[in-house]
This record gives structure tokens, C-alpha cells and sequence, in this order.
């Protein structure tokens, strides 16, 4: 009969690995999505993510080399999980961008027109056409606005003089302008207006709509067919419109101006730095923790603690996108409070838990830097590090750009329900990234490293990311995301077991904490160019286009990767070794298993 039973020592690292995995899914993985909410751009998302990730790179070596030094790693890991929770009550108070900004223009000579510019326009391809207001030119119809525009001087004080007398709209205006000594106040004016222009640049996507003033409402008069002597140029911001999608066409959801200027990027940037810090620190610490703990068995049983990380980022992303598009129903921005409430609750049990973990502390050792430096010019060690900076980035490509990259594609579809279940979907697919994907390759890793290799296990990484990345790019419907994520298993947690077995292989006597800072550093390397060069390839060229590069970058580095191991560049003397030793284990354990 076959017996499953738990090591009970193991246990409390198991929640561990579960609770701290819970509280950072959600938020690292609706981050960009709340980021846009916000008010900032691709680019903007991207450069704050490179600092996240010099501050990672600054942070992983010499948190490795603090607790090897002054053997605190339990004090410390205490320190950060609780700083988690505080940074997060405090991401409940960050304000959003001013987006208050005119976007239409009211011009009056001849005849009066109206224009609106299109600045949410998102080039994802050349054939799509997200706003079809052109399409009501056909009925004719009719639609009221009321605006608030700016005031603006039309003529010199002579020909204000002769324009007295003028039935038009240049006369009201001044007429306006003088009974209002502050000239940087708006006056509200109502418009009656058809579309006008119908034809289109059908080689990119509209960045304005024009319309005809068919009357015009202010200072309690109305003008119909109204023209203007003097011409009139001022710059209005809708307040509403009989056509929601004239408002919709107007609105600003990115800030484009200089953000170094707000203080509410400056609120925003600074939690950011503080949760990344807090969350690098933690990932730094507990994955030594889990080595120690497990001693000769690591190379084989590491996924199998790890993948208990994976249960808990996957549930919990699933269980808080669920919530978060419940109680924003009928609001008009998604509500994400359920993320940094959970994140709250889940620190304070967490850190309880912690508590109980018995952290092994690195023994000193003299020889620790000469042996650090005779790994570190080894070339298997050069190539395992240049392996490590591409795994990351394109990783990081995927981390923080998916979600924008599926809310464009609901824009595109322009689905209402898609869009009311968006964080629900965005959930599921990290769910199956965790449930479908990482818990089977975290579990067998042990197995699939013995079986290939890590020179073979590290080139099917990084072909599985790029055939990820290039399925993203042929599909039109956010769904198929959820069955192109089962790829997630391969291309991340295989390549993140087979780096940290690496990594515990090749480190001397009493180095594993520095060694697994050191390769920390050449990751944070990775996320930080793939934070840079995916925003502004993102912003710039749109979503189809970077995610393509970014796979023929992939499936190249793969390439280079199978010719390192064919010429026997990678060391794999541990195979032997751990061979050896699941034989042994095998002969003792023929009708139990213990995880």
C-alpha cells in the first residue's frame, strides 16, 4: 500500500513558500495593470521597473553577503516580511496623475468645428481600428456637448471695437471675455454637432475626429450656423456628451507629460522601490533557507518546496482578480483594495510563521573570497551567468507586459464583458501559469535535470519562452492566454530550478548565501534591460511587434545555448552524483513517499 507522508520539519517552510508567493502574485501581477490606472505611460512603467531593478541588483549580492558575514539571515528575513505588510496598508493612499486636460479643440472662421484627438490610440497592427465613430456620420445624427473651454483673445483692442456690433459667435466670445475679469477661468458653452470628416488615413489609426457646429449655447444665448469674423481658436474640456463615445474618445488615460514634476508619481515610485526591496530581500533569503534545510537532498528536492510557492501565487491571483472585479462593479476603476487588504492579513500570519523556521547560519570562513573568485573566472560559470541575465529578461518581458498587452487586446475586441471580467481573467491566467504549469515542473524538476542535463534543461527554457512569447502575438482573443501559460511550467520553473541547483552545485563551503546574492545580481541585470528596452518597445511599436522580437531573440540565445553544449561548455558532473544518490534512496524508500 503506498503511505504519503510529510515531513514534518519541512512544513513550516512549505507555508512559507506559500504565504509569501500569495501576497506578491496579486500584487506584482496586477502592478503594471494599476500603474496604467494610475495614469502612466508604457514608458514611464518600464524606467520605474528599471530602478526597481537596480535597487534588486544592489540588494540581492549584498544581502547574501551581510548574513554570511554577520550571520542574521532570520533577523532580516523577519524584518523584510514585516515591511511587506506596511508598505501595503500604505499603497491603499496613492493618488492617480492629473488627467483633467483639454482634448478638443473649438475653431470658428467661416464655419465652426469641432475636434476631437484621439490620445488613447494603442497601434497594436495596422488593421485595426479601435473607435468607430465615423459610423454614426451615416444616420445623421445629432449630438449634444457641453465643454468648458479656455478664454482666448481674438483681435487687437481696434478690431475688438468694430466687432461690437456683430451678430456672431466672435462678438459673444468677447462679450464673454469682458465680463470676466480673470482670464484663466473657463466658461462653459454647449454645442449641437454632427460628424463632419468621415474619411480616414486608413495606413494608421485616427488621431482626430472633426465635427460641425451646428449651434452654439453661451452666456445664456444661442447661435445657430455660427461663424466668426474674427477667427477663434481656444482648446475645451468635455464634461459630457449625448454620445459616450465622443467622451471616450477624449479622455486621457496617460499622462504624457514629466512625471518627475508630480508628487504623485513620487508617492507612487517611492512604495514601489520600498514593496521591491522588501519582496528582493525575501526572495534572496528564503530560497538559501530552503537549501540548507534540505542539505544533500537539495539538487532533488528543491522544486518540490518550491512549488508550494506556486500554490499560493496562483490561488491567491485567481481568488483576488475574482474580488477585485466584484466590488468594482458598476465603479467606473477597477477597485484593487482586496490586493493590499489580503497582503495585510497574510503578513501578520506569515510572520508567525516565519518565526518557527529553523534557519541554518552560514559557518565563517576564511577562504571564502579566494574560493568566490576561482568560481567566478571558471568558464562554465561566465556562460551560466549570460544565461541567467536572458532567462530573466525575457521573463521580465512577460511579468510586466502580459497584462497591459491582454487589456489591449479587450480594448481592440471592444467587449464590455471581457472588459467588466478583465482582473478575473488576468487571475485565471496566472493561475494556470502556477496550477497547469509550474506545481508539475517545480515537482519533477529533480527528475528532468538527471534525465537532460542542466546544459540541455537550460536550452529548452529558453526555446519554450520563445514559442510563448511568438503564440501571443497570433492570437486576437485575451482567452487563449489561459491555454498559452501552460508553457509557463518550462520556460520559468524548470529554468528557475535548474538555476538554483546550479547555483548550490558550484558554490564552495560555506558560500551558498553570496553565491545565489551573486547570481541574484546578473538576474536583476536581466530585469532591468528588459524593463527598459520592453517599455519603450511596447509604447513605441505596440504589443505584436515586441512580444515577436523578443521570441527571435529567444529562439537565437536557445540556438547559441545547444552549441555551448555541444562543445562541452557546461558542467554537468553533478548528474552522476545525483543519479547515485536516487538510486540509493530508492532501494530505502520502496513504499513510502515523503515531500
Amino acid at each position: 500500500m503506498f503511505h504519503l507522508k510529510i515531513n514534518k520539519q519541512l512544513l513550516p517552510l512549505k507555508m512559507c513558500f506559500f504565504l509569501i508567493f500569495a501576497l506578491m502574485g496579486p500584487t506584482i501581477g496586477f502592478l503594471p495593470t494599476i500603474a496604467r490606472q494610475l495614469g502612466y505611460s508604457l514608458t514611464t512603467y518600464g524606467v520605474t521597473m528599471t530602478f526597481m531593478s537596480i535597487v534588486s541588483t544592489i540588494l540581492v549580492p549584498l544581502s547574501g553577503v551581510i548574513v554570511d558575514k554577520f550571520r542574521i539571515k532570520k533577523i532580516l528575513f523577519l524584518v523584510v516580511i514585516l515591511g511587506i505588510g506596511m508598505v501595503s496598508l500604505l499603497f491603499l493612499f496613492v493618488p492617480k496623475v492629473p488627467l483633467d486636460v483639454d482634448t478638443t479643440e473649438l475653431k470658428c472662421d467661416t464655419e465652426t468645428t469641432f475636434t476631437v484627438f484621439n490620445e488613447n490610440n494603442l497601434q497594436m497592427t495596422s488593421n485595426n481600428t479601435y473607435f468607430t465613430i465615423e459610423n454614426y456620420n451615416r444616420s445623421n445624427e445629432i449630438m449634444m456637448c457641453k465643454l468648458k473651454c479656455r478664454y482666448t483673445e481674438l483681435c487687437s483692442d481696434y478690431e475688438i471695437v468694430n466687432l461690437k456690433n456683430q451678430s456672431d459667435l466672435s462678438d459673444s466670445w468677447i462679450t464673454m471675455i469682458d465680463d470676466n475679469t480673470n482670464q484663466n477661468k473657463y466658461n462653459q458653452i454647449d454645442l449641437k454637432l454632427k460628424f463632419k470628416n468621415m474619411e480616414q488615413n486608413t495606413e494608421q489609426i485616427a488621431k482626430s475626429y472633426v465635427f460641425q457646429v451646428l449651434s452654439v449655447q453661451i452666456n445664456g444665448s444661442q447661435i445657430f450656423s455660427p461663424t466668426c469674423q474674427c477667427n477663434l481658436k481656444t482648446f475645451c474640456h468635455i464634461m459630457n456628451c449625448s454620445n459616450n463615445k465622443i467622451t471616450e474618445l477624449a479622455t486621457i488615460t496617460t499622462y504624457r507629460g514629466n512625471v518627475l514634476n508630480l508628487y504623485q508619481f513620487w508617492i507612487f515610485f517611492i512604495l514601489v522601490a520600498a514593496y521591491w526591496a522588501c519582496t528582493t530581500i525575501t526572495n534572496a533569503l528564503i530560497n538559501p533557507i530552503c537549501l540548507d534545510a534540505l542539505g544533500e537532498k537539495s539538487s532533488e528536492d528543491f522544486g518540490k518546496q518550491k512549488c508550494w510557492a506556486s500554490i499560493g501565487w496562483g490561488s491567491f491571483s485567481i481568488f483576488i482578480g475574482w474580488l477585485v472585479d466584484i466590488v468594482s462593479i458598476n465603479k467606473k476603476d477597477k477597485d484593487y483594495s482586496p490586493v493590499f487588504y489580503s497582503n495585510i492579513i497574510i503578513t501578520i500570519f506569515n510572520f508567525g510563521l516565519a518565526n518557527k523556521i529553523k534557519v541554518v547560519e552560514t559557518n565563517k570562513s576564511k577562504d571564502r573570497w579566494k574560493n568566490m573568485y576561482g568560481l567566478l573566472t571558471k568558464y562554465y560559470m561566465i556562460f551560466f551567468c549570460i544565461w541567467s541575465i536572458f532567462n530573466t529578461l525575457f521573463h521580465t518581458i512577460v511579468t510586466h507586459f502580459l497584462f497591459w498587452y491582454m487589456e489591449d487586446l479587450v480594448i481592440a475586441n471592444n467587449d464590455h464583458n471581457q472588459r467588466a471580467w478583465i482582473k478575473s481573467l488576468q487571475g485565471l491566467a496566472q493561475g494556470i501559469q502556477c496550477f497547469g504549469g509550474e506545481i508539475p515542473f517545480f515537482f519533477w524538476s529533480g527528475w528532468i535535470i538527471r534525465k537532460l542535463g542542466y546544459g540541455n534543461c537550460m536550452a529548452l527554457v529558453l526555446g519554450s519562452m520563445a514559442l510563448r512569447m511568438y503564440l501571443y502575438t497570433v492570437i486576437w482573443n485575451p482567452i487563449w492566454i489561459i491555454a498559452i501559460e501552460l508553457l509557463n511550467g518550462v520556460s520559468y520553473a524548470l529554468g528557475f530550478s535548474v538555476k538554483m541547483s546550479y547555483a548550490k552545485m558550484l558554490a564552495p563551503p560555506d558560500t551558498i548565501n553570496t553565491i545565489i546574492g551573486f547570481i541574484g545580481l546578473f538576474d536583476c541585470i536581466g530585469e532591468s534591460i528588459g524593463s527598459l528596452l520592453g517599455g519603450y518597445l511596447f509604447d513605441t511599436y505596440g504589443g505584436v511587434w515586441s512580444f515577436r522580437f523578443f521570441a527571435y531573440m529567444s529562439i537565437f540565445m536557445c540556438f547559441i545555448n545547444i552549441v555551448i553544449n555541444y562543445f562541452g561548455l557546461t558542467k554537468e558532473s553533478i548528474t552522476l552524483n545525483i543519479n547515485s544518490e536516487s538510486t540509493n534512496m530508492d532501494l530505502k524508500m520502496t513504499n513510502n513517499k515523503k515531500i
